[in-house]
């Protein structure tokens, strides 16, 4: 058996979906540098769209809509929260390597992204920074200096 790597996908590839996913697509690919590589829509209806970062990765977009919350409730009957979107998203994040996180943050600042961090040098090897997009999604983003062995930055090695 082939691995989704060795089939031409990643290992790892996050959907996100968005209340007007168009805008959102739009928006990824000004303001952080993605491209959009594939989509699949009806006339009435985006249904995913594949972005690929800046510095490689997928990310996949598709719609926050009447359509999927009706799918949700059909199979999770005790669902909370479909009709309000929040704003940031709190769950969860987004983490991309890009080639100059410095140059990649300037490109985005002056777009408008919101910033919840300038480039900093972590101690586990990275520079990065925070941001969320146009609808809230925190995104991360990073670039490589050195590789830092886990116990060498607090962590324990499993």
């Amino acid at each position: 058996m082939t691995t989704a790597s060795e089939q031409g996908w990643p290992t790892v590839y996050p959907h996100l979906r968005y209340v007007r996913p168009g805008e959102a697509i739009a928006w990824l690919t000004r303001v952080f540098g993605f491209r959009e590589v594939a989509r699949a829509s009806r006339p009435d209806r985006l249904i995913v769209s594949e972005l690929e970062g800046p510095g490689g990765g997928t990310v996949m977009v598709a719609a926050l809509d009447e359509e999927f919350r009706d799918f949700v409730r059909q199979r999770v009957p005790d669902v909370r929260q479909l009709d309000a979107v929040p704003f940031p998203w709190l769950a969860g994040s987004i983490s991309m390597a890009v080639p100059d996180v410095d140059t990649h943050y300037q490109v985005a600042a002056a777009e408008g992204a919101i910033m919840l961090d300038a480039p900093t040098d972590q101690p586990w090897g990275l520079r990065t920074y925070a941001a969320l997009d146009v609808e809230g999604h925190q995104w991360q983003f990073a670039q490589r200096l050195r590789r830092v062995a886990p116990e060498d930055w607090g962590a324990v090695r499993r």
